[in-house]
């Protein structure tokens, strides 16, 4: 975990395109933008600057995005999509590529995945957060990253994804209690646990309420319910997602 003075949160460090998930540093608390509608993403970042300049705060608190793209991506355009994606956190100064030793730094969590029905024709952001000074004692402002039914490391997503293509009840039961299990990974990191979670987003196009009851309620997992998203996560293969927040304000722009 490492901090990011410049915008008031703490993150999980992760791969280039986004961290694990953020936390607001005492003093702050996260707050989470939503569009009206999803707008292409270039405009999307044009209004987080008018919007972040209005209310006074840099565009280093800029801290999580949730993006809605129209269909999966294959590897080497999601690795191209991504590229293009931190070139506008580098010139907010917020990402940092690696050189000479230092690793990259990309504080910023994301979620990603695709709508099966009425998605965005291009890829378009759904909503944003960024944090806020806070006079409250909110300690627990955070949110997780969307995590999929993959592995981390440097092979190909289908070498990487759980039960690649088993998309039967036990197929999935297994890629749900992986990505659950990355879940409570992060909260640990970030020194929470699932009581401190007061919203869960599930992503899948599949089954997943028949098992809702052993994966998430028996486990505790579900404290807050589950939203769920009839949406692909964003690359071809993945079939299941999802991402945690607590104690995070939202606002409509």
């Amino acid at each position: 975990m490492l901090v990011f003075k410049e915008g008031g949160y703490r993150y999980l460090p992760s791969v280039f395109q986004y961290s694990a998930g953020v936390a607001a540093e005492p003093g702050f608390q996260l707050v989470q933008a939503r569009f009206s509608s999803v707008l292409p993403i270039q405009e999307a970042f044009l209004r987080i600057e008018q919007y972040l300049g209005k209310i006074g705060r840099p565009l280093t608190a800029f801290a999580h995005c949730e993006l809605r793209s129209p269909k999966q991506f294959d590897d080497q355009g999601f690795i191209a999509f991504n590229r293009q994606y931190v070139s506008t956190l580098e010139r907010w100064g917020i990402y940092q590529a690696e050189s000479q030793g230092n690793p990259v730094r990309n504080p910023v969590a994301r979620t990603n995945v695709c709508p099966e029905y009425f998605g965005p024709s291009e890829v378009g952001m759904y909503s944003f957060a960024f944090t806020v000074p806070s006079n409250t004692d909110c300690l627990n402002s955070f949110i997780l990253s969307g995590g999929g039914d993959a592995r981390s490391g440097p092979e190909s997503y289908r070498e990487r994804i759980v039960a690649y293509g088993d998309t039967s009840e036990a197929g999935m039961r297994v890629k749900m209690e992986f990505v659950t299990n990355e879940m409570n990974q992060r909260l640990m990191s970030l020194g929470f646990d699932w009581k401190d979670v007061t919203s869960a987003q599930a992503y899948s196009v599949h089954n997943i309420g028949a098992l809702a009851e052993e994966v998430f309620a028996k486990t505790g997992r579900m404290q807050c319910g589950i939203n769920w998203y009839f949406a692909r996560p964003p690359v071809a293969g993945l079939d299941f997602e999802m991402d945690l927040r607590g104690s995070v304000n939202q606002i409509f722009i």
